[in-house]
């Protein structure tokens, strides 16, 4: 494999992270450029540049485990809310507003249930939910490969300069550089999005020492003064952004770093919902099996590993609401749902090197017979990788629980998949499944 600097990779990444989130693409990159601006600004040394460009990128790793979450609290699109909770205030009256405005469709009994509920446990269901998001944030990043430092930095990144942060309230010094640093670039990027540059400025200023580091606020917004929102939009910003991890602290991603980092994001996708598990994880060791039987080997087998480990990326763009609904879904959630493997083609194709692992995710729901999607090919166009991947999909599919039917055994999904081969699945792939899963057993 080539040489890839490891901050070009969880760049493109993170913009999973984005739609996550609810925020406009690229938003984990331009909250990196301001931090590093700003680093620039109070004199960071190197590495601490580069722990904060890791810490910025990485800032959201945490996000897909509490959406489960957040959706049974409020009953609504889980990005939806996350986008308002971004910008609104943390007094009680702003928390009263945002869960009046988020409560979904649903009968005045139930409505005024899901009040009463919140107002009696929504404080301590809040800094759950946060301390969810903060450690498993935390978890990533070190699993990626990540410093103490950066692990450190996005567990602590939501806490306030006056204590009122969650989830543990800590204070001024107490909370990390790196922490205070992300915090403050984050939200002007937010509010610039949301709001316009003067407003994002504006709130920014009016929440200087009590949300944020007061001195760290007002280095950035002499920044702003000086023209730095008007750089986000500059063609250059991503190498500049790069330029962190390059010199004497040049990060380029070897295979096994690829291989850790693509098995992170699949882990933040898993998290999702309760009903996906280890689901990325178990497509790509099955993917694995069935592509050694098969005598793929080098970039081929690598390709099919990362296809598979990231195939479901772009179920991160799709709400819990839908994700985890049990009952049958309608033609507007279908609609949704049939994005997502664009979505992970969409984010995968950025990187050069995930050209072929790209293609593979996005095709993990075509068939034979041209009637799956997103594009409707058929047999001729799905290479064997493609179709290797889609049968493992399948089975990891059939032989785990889902919220609307309980796990399948796997003579059963083995002989269901029979019948569907040729038209929908390949007859040989499924064959060689069977194969391997009982010399696995």
């Amino acid at each position: 494999m080539g040489q890839l600097r490891t901050s070009e990779l969880l760049a493109a990444l993170s913009v999973a992270l984005d739609l996550t989130e609810g925020q406009r693409a690229g938003h984990a990159l331009r909250t990196s450029y301001l931090g590093l601006r700003l680093a620039d600004r109070i004199g960071l040394p190197r590495e601490t540049r580069r722990a904060l460009l890791y810490t910025g990128l990485l800032k959201d790793a945490g996000c897909s485990s509490n959406a489960a979450a957040v959706t049974r609290i409020f009953g609504i699109d889980d990005q939806e809310l996350k986008a308002r909770q971004a910008v609104a205030g943390r007094s009680l009256l702003a928390m009263a507003y945002l869960s009046i405005r988020s409560l979904p469709s649903e009968p005045l009994p139930l409505q005024l249930r899901r009040l009463i509920a919140l107002a009696l446990s929504g404080t301590r269901e809040r800094r759950a939910v946060e301390e969810l998001r903060c450690e498993r944030g935390a978890g990533i990043a070190r699993k990626i490969g990540c410093s103490d430092e950066v692990a450190q930095a996005i567990m602590d990144l939501h806490e306030h300069w006056d204590g009122h942060g969650l989830p543990r309230g800590l204070r001024r010094d107490a909370i990390p550089l790196l922490s205070r640093i992300v915090a403050v670039c984050a939200a002007l990027d937010i509010f610039v999005s949301v709001r316009g540059p003067a407003a994002a400025k504006e709130v920014i200023r009016a929440r200087r020492g009590t949300w944020y580091d007061p001195d760290l606020t007002g280095r950035l917004l002499e920044l702003c003064d000086g023209g730095l929102l008007d750089e986000l939009g500059a063609p250059s910003l991503k190498e500049q952004v790069f330029s962190a991890d390059a010199d004497q602290a040049i990060a380029f991603a070897s295979d096994a770093d690829i291989d850790r980092i693509a098995s992170a994001f699949a882990d933040i996708v898993d998290a999702k919902s309760p009903w996906t598990g280890q689901h990325s994880q178990r497509v790509a060791t099955i993917s694995g099996r069935l592509a050694h039987r098969f005598g793929l080997a080098g970039d081929r087998l690598r390709d099919v590993r990362i296809g598979a480990l990231l195939h479901d990326l772009g179920k991160l763009g799709v709400p819990n609401t839908i994700l985890d609904k049990r009952a049958s879904l309608g033609p507007g959630d279908w609609a949704i749902i049939k994005r997502h493997p664009q979505l992970s083609r969409q984010i995968l194709e950025k990187i050069e090197l995930f050209s072929a692992a790209a293609e593979i995710a996005a095709c993990h729901h075509e068939r034979l017979d041209g009637k799956g999607y997103f594009r409707g090919l058929s047999a001729e166009a799905l290479g064997l990788s493609a179709r290797i991947v889609a049968v493992a999909d399948v089975f990891e599919a059939m032989t785990a629980a889902r919220p609307y039917r309980p796990a399948m055994r796997e003579e059963r999904a083995l002989g269901i998949m029979r019948q569907s081969s040729g038209d929908h699945l390949a007859a040989d792939v499924i064959a060689a499944l069977a194969e391997v899963d009982s010399q696995a057993a």
